[in-house]
């Protein structure tokens, strides 16, 4: 084993042009590869942020049956006493009752 490393070493700077160029495109892409990786992760972090900031944030409660029947008429009765003991809870910045529906318009 030891033989064939001495030889592969040595062959490999036999054409030290060849080798150095090898080499320099390796890191290129390498480097490429890092910057792309770090912008596509920035890219996903940034959208998770908006998307939590622009839509109903990281928790959502639903009145039981909800998703089985997803209807307007499946609305929580209680919002204010359960919005004011979401409010109390450690790290809870800011509790919102929000009503979603869809409509078509024409």
């Amino acid at each position: 084993m030891k033989e064939y490393l001495k030889i592969a070493w040595r062959n490999l700077w036999r054409n030290k042009r060849r080798t150095l160029i090898t080499i320099a495109s390796i890191l290129f892409a390498v480097f490429l590869a890092l910057l792309m990786r770090s912008m596509q992760l920035g890219t996903y972090e940034s959208m998770e942020r908006n998307t939590i900031r622009n839509t109903t944030g990281y928790l959502q409660l639903h009145e039981a049956g909800y998703w089985e029947e997803k209807t307007i008429n499946n609305t929580m009765a209680d919002t204010a006493g359960i919005t004011a003991g979401i409010a109390r809870l450690p790290n809870v910045s800011i509790a919102v009752p929000r009503l979603e529906s869809f409509a078509l318009g024409s």
